[in-house]
């Protein structure tokens, strides 16, 4: 991985000027790059907002991308392959950055339109908190050109070693972590009140906001294979808690079945997050353990 740096007043060409779209022109212009934002949904409204801060707008992409620094792509993930094609047809060789929430076979597709000009993007926390300096993680071989244009205009970007489609997979792996908690979150919220406990639960979380997120993660995983057992029988009687007082449980329920899965392979190693993987791929998941085993960052232990 590299960390970015480089030079600005460049000319961007963004296409999507949604909230996000809105959030990376505006600070792009004020940064200094000169914009153009194109979307078919464009009102007066918007046009006349963009226009104050000299932000150039279309309700189409131009005849020719020629002149153009880099295309970055906000569109909703369902019209992106139509865009780049699009893209691809028009006379220019810019760098196209997706940043829309495309799956990796998608950015597969879009290679193909668009060659070694493509960069997957994925965008990690929200625009409309963190703004242009919202982290994001590149792939492709342009990657470090892109990033060396967006550095200075306030983006934070981490360039992966690899291709389309990797940004988009971490993008996935991060929504499979984030919506999951959001479930586990409203879950166990919907159980503090339903158990009159809401004013306390605050009071059993307090020691989350002490801790090193990625240890604390690290250590989950370390211990797991070892007291899956265990585990299992406290989450049963959270489970059993929330339908006594006449809930539903259902991340419960799952956190339960994927205990009892561990512990019906007996105790596992208590020795590493690596070991506990492997331990785990080779017991719970043997095909994907053969897959494991096969791919280049493997690390025999």
């Amino acid at each position: 991985m590299n960390d970015s740096s480089g030079t600005h007043g460049v000319r961007l060409l963004v296409v999507g000027f949604g909230a996000a779209g809105r959030v990376y022109c505006e600070a792009f212009a004020k940064a200094g790059a000169k914009v153009t934002a194109v979307d078919p949904a464009l009102n007066a409204t918007a046009m006349e907002a963009a226009g104050r801060l000299g932000i150039d707008t279309s309700h189409t992409l131009p005849d020719t991308l020629d002149g153009m620094d880099l295309t970055v792509v906000l569109t909703p993930a369902s019209v992106s392959l139509k865009i780049e094609a699009a893209i691809g047809e028009r006379p220019g060789a810019c760098p196209v950055l997706d940043l829309t929430s495309s799956t990796p076979e998608a950015m597969h597709a879009a290679q193909e339109l668009l060659g070694d000009r493509l960069v997957d993007g994925t965008v990690m926390g929200a625009v409309g908190l963190g703004g242009v300096a919202t982290p994001m993680i590149l792939a492709g071989k342009k990657a470090q050109a892109v990033a060396d244009i967006l550095a200075p205009l306030g983006c934070r970007m981490t360039c992966l070693d690899g291709v389309p489609g990797d940004a988009s997979t971490l993008k996935l792996l991060r929504s499979l972590f984030m919506k999951g908690l959001e479930a586990l979150v409203v879950e166990t919220q919907l159980a503090a009140a339903a158990l009159d406990q809401s004013e306390n639960l605050p009071l059993a979380l307090s020691d989350l906001s002490e801790v090193d997120i990625n240890a604390f993660l690290a250590e989950m995983l370390r211990t797991h294979p070892k007291h899956a057992a265990r585990r299992h029988v406290e989450i049963v009687a959270a489970s059993d808690l929330m339908e006594k007082a006449g809930m539903r449980p259902i991340m419960a329920d799952a956190a339960s079945s994927l205990f009892a899965r561990t512990a019906s392979f007996g105790a596992g190693p208590d020795e590493t997050p690596d070991h506990a993987i492997n331990w785990l791929l080779k017991t719970t998941q043997p095909d994907c353990e053969e897959r494991h085993e096969q791919s280049p960052g493997h690390l025999d232990h």
